[in-house]
């Protein structure tokens, strides 16, 4: 089988519907706060911060709006694993569908429709119902398109002098303080309940050619995610 076509197509997919995002939650009305509210708000940043550094796993779902479709994700992240799994669902052009993702041990498994694989090349007949594993770096080129931990741990790590407050947005009802991590033009936005426990953050991705809202919550859920029974695995063949 030809992994590194099959693996360079399926990146090719992702990535594409990762760029020329704009609009929704990123392009709210930002309401400045006086001195007071930006000490304040730099206070309960420095205290996300810091749940984040006992955070063992988290609930994570991503949407993405691009010029050639949508993508939208649904996710259960285990950080001490380095490991999640989840659902992806891809609408672009001739495609309208959903795949299985299981990332664990360092490999990658999907599990895709007929048409999923058909799209590529391949004949899905043998796949059909069944993961397909990629091996090390191959699965490592698809991984980091959903791999939204590395955003997590990037708010984990940056420092006070890289955060910038911007003011007070309302998204859907519900008010939230906004922040931008990094310089403007490669930047991460944070959205943050303005008031009380923190059990969920909103994260705009604006680095590398990458334009992705994602909303993180369920904190300490349980994660349970191990690779598939090897009788669940197979790979699809070459037309």
């Amino acid at each position: 089988m030809k992994h590194r076509t099959l693996t360079a197509t399926i990146a090719t997919l992702a990535l594409t519907l990762t760029a020329c995002t704009s609009g929704g939650s990123a392009d709210a009305e930002v309401k400045p706060l006086d001195d007071a509210g930006n000490t304040a708000a730099m206070e309960r940043f420095s205290a996300f911060k810091d749940d984040l550094k006992s955070l063992k796993s988290y609930h994570a779902t991503g949407t993405v709006d691009a010029d050639d479709g949508t993508q939208r994700t649904d996710f259960v992240f285990d950080r001490e694993k380095s490991a999640f799994k989840g659902e992806a669902s891809i609408d672009s052009g001739s495609l309208d569908l959903s795949i299985d993702l299981i990332r664990a041990s360092g490999l990658l498994w999907i599990k895709g429709p007929k048409e999923y694989w058909e799209s590529f090349g391949y004949d899905a007949t043998p796949a059909l119902g069944k993961y397909v594993v990629f091996q090390a770096a191959q699965g490592d080129q698809i991984t980091k398109t959903y791999d939204y931990d590395r955003l997590v741990s990037t708010v984990e790590a940056i420092s006070a002098g890289e955060v910038t407050v911007e003011g007070e947005v309302d998204i859907d009802g519900e008010e939230s303080i906004r922040y931008t991590l990094g310089d403007k033009e490669r930047s991460t936005l944070l959205d943050l309940p303005s008031e009380g426990e923190i059990t969920t953050a909103t994260l705009v991705s604006r680095a590398d050619d990458v334009d992705a809202t994602i909303v993180i919550d369920e904190f300490d859920t349980t994660a349970d995610i191990a690779a598939p029974d090897p009788e669940d695995v197979t790979q699809p063949e070459s037309q």
